[in-house]
């Protein structure tokens, strides 16, 4: 059986109020320090991770290799500890390094 925290897409969640708030409190054993140094390219590709985008389309959205997305992506998960997009996406929403009305559509 998944796990519940790679269970959902990320984008699910927020229309999914109840389950949002259980996976963060699953995932609240997972401490991240306030802001760990990623660099604003990491950050940048951390929004497309949360919006779901796959590695293609973050290279060509950014302008960047293959090879620099997937070390931008690693260095994110080891900054955030955590080892998926999705544990990735709950641990920015959870330490208020991104916002939901960051990429919602209007």
């Amino acid at each position: 059986m998944p796990s519940p925290i790679t269970a959902i897409p990320p984008t699910s969640l927020l229309s999914q109020p109840a389950k949002h708030q259980r996976l963060m409190r699953q995932l609240s054993v997972l401490q991240v320090e306030p802001q760990k140094a990623i660099t604003p390219r990491q950050r940048e590709v951390l929004y497309c991770l949360v919006e779901g985008k796959p590695t293609k389309i973050i290279c060509d959205e950014l302008d960047m290799s293959q090879g620099t997305a997937k070390a931008h992506i690693g260095a994110i998960f080891r900054a955030l500890r955590v080892r998926n997009r999705t544990q990735a996406t709950l641990v920015a929403l959870r330490d208020g390094w991104i916002y939901p009305e960051m990429w919602s559509r209007s």
